[in-house]
């Protein structure tokens, strides 16, 4: 879509909102969201947004076609008399329908009649079918744009991310900015209906037409104080559903601990007050809703006496005239009230968007810029680290620190908690960048050009490995999704796990249970280390893998690290003796990032 389009669009809806900034002016964040908002909607879902657009314009213009109908209709029974002013559009309009051959009466009247209404529905219902499509491809652009940004972004950045946070606005806040992309389509729908029910009714009459528009902008002026209250609570209620999912994925992540300390009623009794603040948040909401309708309602009805008695009082129109007027009238402004309640919504809803943009934006700033290219092949070889220098919020962890390991050798990287062996492992991996120095994989610059595909070539196995709630064969699949069968039993064979798989009734069907929780740590991380070595990886790492290990499964780890030992280079992070024993080299990490080789 040409760019000036997107501009035009985008400010069309925020002129048509400003009437109503005095009395909610929106945040400078919040006006360059819903700018940006507009601007994304339209990329996205440009040709829908004018079609919707288009069809609103039709839908009014059948509306109006539908109200001028009553006209003739009216006449022919005997409504209008010769001095009133309908007459003249109900000569007008009899004559138009008579050059298109439409026979005189109120059988072809009534059914050219029925035919408009019925166009003006079968446009209304392809309208909401296509907003419905332009809300919810929109809602799946933000959530799969957010993702793949998460997904994209940096380690280190990543790690600081509350996954609770996380999670809330990918499901809960995503949603609820589809919320503002509808309640906007409804606004301009409404402004264009409005449109048509004034252009009606300056054909009639324009002081009338005036009159409406006043008493329209008044109902606007009254309902422009709840708008504060609407933005208020809608930031509210972000704040009590981010509390909800916090509270739940933490306690459903710690459960066993809760109950192990008989401390489960803590996390119940939070979940319970949060739930609350959410009930609370909601029901205020429609409390303000409700309001501002019974609000609009009784205005209307006092706005509507007030028309009556000027129509016949001061301009002194016919009664025929007035009839179709009032009619209008009573359409115009309930039309009034939707807008109000639409922008509402809109500044309710608003805050959800604010958020799923920070983060978006967040991620964009920390974005990995790496070339994705799967043709480059495996890398390996010998690895050096080279001077490198990094540290966490300006505390150093390491200060021109070097290092070489040899291809297809086994180093144990040791040292006390906090030292960084874990961040060595990342720097390796590519996850951290030096602050300054290099690491090289065979002379090779580790850098954005090839990360991607040294981490291709890499296994890695955590302290506490997490396995899918799937098969074990989907679980060894997930590093190598064309692995063979052949390939996965060489993979659990040299792991250790091929005899423990095979006493499982289902085999490689059976499921493991949620984060693998069917199995015993051990069974666990022999299946992490089948799953690394799937892919035949270039590099092995694992990271503190048989501290929590129970002596037989450790046994069977070092026995399997043990065959695996000139095959592929293996970085194990470990203050176990029986795998410094089988290590070439046993690097310390101490004070200062010191390493002694051994």
């Amino acid at each position: 879509m040409h760019k000036q389009q997107v501009n035009s669009c985008c400010l069309f809806f925020m002129r048509n909102v400003r009437f109503n900034s005095e009395g909610m002016r929106l945040q400078k964040g919040d006006k360059k969201n819903l700018y940006e908002l507009l601007k994304s909607l339209l990329k996205n879902s440009g040709k829908n947004v004018f079609v919707s657009i288009f069809l609103q314009i039709l839908t009014g213009f059948t509306q109006g076609i539908g109200l001028l109908m009553l006209i003739p209709l009216l006449s022919i029974v005997g409504i209008f008399d010769k001095q009133a002013k309908g007459s003249e559009f109900s000569g007008k309009l009899v004559s138009f329908f008579q050059g298109f051959g439409f026979p005189e009466g109120i059988i072809p009247i009534l059914l050219l009649y029925i035919l408009v209404v019925s166009l003006n529905a079968a446009v209304s219902k392809y309208q909401t079918l296509n907003d419905a499509k332009i809300q919810q491809g929109f809602v799946r652009y933000l959530k799969d744009r957010l993702y793949t940004s998460i997904g994209h972004s940096e380690w280190l950045f990543v790690s600081r991310l509350r996954m609770a946070d996380v999670a809330h606005i990918i499901t809960s806040e995503v949603q609820r900015a589809g919320q503002v992309i509808i309640q906007m389509l409804r606004f301009t729908s409404t402004f264009i209906m409005m449109l048509a029910y004034l252009a009606v009714a300056v054909m009639l009459s324009a002081k009338m037409a005036l009159l409406s528009l006043i008493g329209g902008i008044i109902l606007l002026a009254i309902g422009n104080r709840k708008n504060r209250q609407a933005y208020n609570i809608g930031k509210s209620g972000q704040r009590s559903m981010k509390k909800v999912y916090q509270v739940v994925l933490e306690h459903l992540a710690g459960m066993k601990i809760a109950k192990s300390f008989a401390e489960e009623d803590r996390y119940i009794a939070e979940f319970i007050r949060h739930s609350e603040e959410v009930e609370k948040n909601k029901i205020e909401y429609a409390v303000l809703s409700s309001r501002t309708s019974l609000m609009f309602s009784i205005g209307t009805v006092v706005l509507l006496s007030i028309y009556v008695y000027f129509a016949i009082e001061v301009i002194g129109l016919q009664a025929s005239t007035l009839l179709v007027l009032i009619y209008i009238f009573s359409r115009l402004l309930p039309k009034v009230s939707s807008l109000q309640t639409a922008y509402q919504s809109i500044l309710q809803s608003l805050p959800a968007f604010t958020a799923v943009t920070k983060l978006q934006n967040d991620c964009n700033n920390f974005a990995e810029n790496l070339n994705r290219d799967n043709t480059l092949g495996k890398l390996g070889g010998n690895i050096g680290i080279s001077h490198v220098t990094f540290g966490y919020g300006g505390k150093p962890v390491f200060e021109n620190y070097s290092l070489q390991i040899q291809s297809n050798t086994i180093l144990c990287i040791t040292g006390q908690s906090g030292s960084g062996k874990t961040t060595l492992a990342d720097l390796i991996l590519g996850l951290l960048k030096p602050l300054d120095g290099k690491v090289y994989i065979d002379n090779l610059p580790l850098d954005d050009k090839n990360i991607f595909q040294w981490r291709k070539s890499i296994g890695y196995v955590a302290q506490e490995s997490f396995l899918f709630n799937d098969t074990i064969r989907n679980n060894l699949l997930w590093t190598k999704p064309d692995a063979t069968s052949e390939e996965i039993w060489d993979a659990l064979k040299k792991s250790s796990a091929d005899e423990m798989v095979q006493k499982f009734e289902l085999g490689l069907e059976t499921v493991v249970g949620d984060r693998g929780a069917q199995l015993s740590g051990g069974e666990r991380q022999r299946l992490a280390l089948a799953r690394a070595l799937v892919r035949k990886p270039t590099l092995l790492i694992l990271d503190e893998a048989t501290n929590a290990l129970d002596p037989l499964n450790e046994s069977k780890i070092i026995e399997a690290l043990y065959r695996l030992k000139g095959t592929t280079t293996m970085i194990i992070i470990s203050h176990n003796e029986a795998i410094h024993s089988i290590a070439d080299q046993v690097v310390n990490i101490g004070n200062g990032g010191m390493a002694h080789g051994s």
